[in-house]
């Protein structure tokens, strides 16, 4: 069975959004996550970099992605700028709400100039989502419906989580099953989780 290595670094966030699962932006040990990256990475087939800010923005962006290219490793991303956006990505997963838009769209747009299978990662809110129309406005690949999950800053729960892959994209180990709320949603795969701290969890996220 195929294994997707989930890693949560620390790294500082521009933006503040109201439902924010990991508000406390940059905190963890990096030195910790990388070790333990290093440690498990030769037994997963694909590393799934996420953060408690943005990404790209962690100091130790880079090395994993380094070092999850040396190993021969397919890479995805959760983001919400372009500066997560790099080269030789399997998938980005890029993270659309009315407090990342302007981001977003540019992240949107590098990937696409480097070819990148994009996704589109939205909470559901209790209103519900049309996956079709985003996957055609947007022209994207994949949309990951998240139900809003009662954490961090958000004090409710509400909504349910779906996804939807456009017809003959190739987007790796989707959806990594490494949040609470899409556990029910991965088939044919398991994950493994590191957190900001770089200790083996069942899940990624910051309890409410």
């Amino acid at each position: 069975m195929k294994k997707v290595l989930a890693v949560q670094v620390p790294a500082p966030c521009p933006l503040a959004c109201e439902f924010c699962r990991t508000p406390n932006h940059n905190e963890g040990d990096m030195a910790r996550v990388r070790q333990s990256v290093v440690e498990q990475i030769g037994s997963h087939d694909e590393i799934y970099i996420t953060s408690n800010g943005e990404t790209g923005l962690s100091s130790i962006f880079p090395d994993l992605v380094s070092i999850a290219q040396q190993s021969g490793k397919s890479i995805s991303v959760l983001c919400a700028t372009e500066k997560s956006v790099v080269a030789g990505l399997c998938r980005v997963e890029i993270s659309l709400n009315k407090y990342t838009e302007p981001l977003a769209l540019r992240a949107i747009e590098k990937a696409k100039c480097l070819s990148i299978p994009i996704v589109l990662s939205v909470v559901d809110e209790g209103n519900g989502v049309n996956k079709g129309t985003l996957l055609s406005r947007y022209g994207v690949d994949g949309i990951l419906v998240r139900a809003q999950q009662h954490e961090g800053r958000s004090n409710t729960s509400a909504g349910e989580s779906s996804f939807l892959q456009r017809v003959g994209s190739s987007l790796g180990l989707f959806p990594a099953i490494a949040y609470r709320e899409l556990t029910l949603l991965g088939e044919g795969f398991r994950a493994t989780c590191i957190d900001h701290q770089g200790d083996i969890v069942p899940v990624l996220g910051t309890p409410a």
